[in-house]
């Protein structure tokens, strides 16, 4: 089992870390937008003449690079709040090998759980949940293929508990 939890642990990591290259590599196709277009636009002959509209792209390249900077920073605190949503799955199943995912969902994320029916919070089921898709990753890693998480549209339940 420990060594089924050391493949599953991997194969989160490795998913996690795929979830937040998207973005850069879209952020990297922007970004040489301006440079191929100021290149097209210089002519041979007049290497100092600008382009008509380069003030306008060097302020609009500024602002993107700018946002993605800002953006950088926001990727890099989702990858460290997906590596430790990781670490606690993987220990979690060590320690509850049985368990299912609304159990761990409960343990990582108590405070969406907390619903009069027992329920957890009905975006943990959605398409794009990182959390299920994690736990998919784990249980096809550790063949447990029957505790596959499907998408779920759920009524979402707004009752606390008291």
């Amino acid at each position: 089992m420990k060594k089924a939890v050391s493949s599953a642990r991997s194969t989160v990591g490795k998913t996690a870390k795929k979830m937040i290259k998207v973005p850069q590599a879209v952020g990297r196709t922007i970004l040489s937008v301006p440079g191929a277009v100021l290149g097209k636009s210089k002519g041979k002959g007049s290497p100092k003449q600008k382009p008509e509209f380069a003030d306008t792209i060097e302020f609009i390249s500024k602002e993107i690079i700018g946002d993605q900077e800002n953006n950088g920073l926001v990727r890099e605190s989702q990858a460290q709040c997906m590596k430790e949503v990781s670490n606690h799955l993987a220990t979690y199943l060590v320690e509850n090998p049985d368990a299912t995912y609304e159990e761990w969902i409960t343990s990582l994320h108590p405070d969406n759980a907390e619903y009069d029916d027992g329920a957890i919070d009905h975006r943990f089921y959605v398409e794009q949940s990182d959390h299920r898709l994690l736990w998919n990753e784990c249980m096809q890693a550790i063949h447990s293929n029957d505790r596959v998480v499907q998408i779920r549209s759920v009524e979402p339940t707004y009752n606390r508990k008291r």
